[in-house]
């Protein structure tokens, strides 16, 4: 059995009195592909959070490659190779579009101690495989809310991370949009198939396409996991879905 690279176990979060996790285990191991799922405040951006080191679990514990991080903040994670996007883009505001995907790149230099040619390298292919090029020089002020979103992803993968972390990526996107970045992931974990990745995403399409195992959560804790195909026909997960009305569409197609 390959080892976890990212490993929490018993994961628990509270808010004062509110409990936003109850001992959840996640387990990512290289080339794992786990999407998270869940309805509206079940604790998918917080669980990230926690594995990203935006928050201390108040319970359970985080590990790397079988260390505890469990104080370590997201900086320092990030420089193990955790790395992460949001769903809103955090993009450098006075930084054009290729500038800010440098600064991924530029993370991946102290991740892999590579050299100033791998990382202009780097951030040239993420730009091209995002869809970004063409806006390169742009501030994100100046280029569409799709390609600000792109471009966020374009710099969480020009780090070559070891566990990349996606928070609702497709959020906002045109159908086409959506259909571009399906491609564009699938071709950077062809390239780099050892990258553990958890994807929080409200698109099941999407992550059924890009995800061959589900993790959902609702009011916090675990309901089901197991491979895509089975978890959303659980009649469980559909009736946590149906409570946000949601249509859990299995089989559409995406593009």
């Amino acid at each position: 059995m390959t080892a976890d690279l990212l490993d929490g176990s018993a994961v628990g979060m509270r808010f004062g009195g509110v409990h936003a996790l109850r001992e959840v285990d996640v387990a990512l191991q290289p080339g794992r592909r786990l999407g998270l799922i869940g309805p509206n405040g079940s604790g998918k951006t917080t669980l990230l959070n926690v594995l990203s080191g935006v928050y201390r679990a108040t319970s359970g514990a985080i590990h790397f490659r079988g260390r505890s991080i469990d104080r370590l903040g997201p900086g320092a994670r990030a420089r193990l190779g955790i790395v992460r996007t949001f769903q809103h883009p955090q993009l450098a505001a006075s930084l054009t579009i290729a500038e800010n995907v440098r600064l991924g790149a530029a993370l991946g230099r102290r991740v892999h101690g590579s050299s100033a040619a791998e990382e202009t390298a780097r951030v040239d292919a993420a730009l091209e495989l995002f869809g970004c090029a063409a806006y390169g020089e742009g501030l994100p002020d100046e280029v569409p809310y799709g390609v600000r979103k792109m471009a966020e992803v374009a710099r969480a993968a020009a780090v070559e991370p070891v566990v990349l972390l996606l928070d609702e990526p497709a959020a906002g996107l045109s159908r086409e949009e959506r259909s571009e970045l399906i491609e564009a992931i699938e071709r950077y974990y062809r390239e780099h198939p050892q990258t553990a990745l958890c994807l929080v995403e409200h698109d099941v399409p999407l992550v059924t396409a890009l995800c061959p195992e589900l993790l959902v959560l609702a009011a916090g804790q675990a309901l089901a996991s197991g491979p895509a195909q089975e978890v959303v026909r659980d009649e469980q997960v559909r009736v946590a879905y149906l409570g946000e009305n949601v249509e859990l569409k299995d089989t559409e197609e995406v593009g």
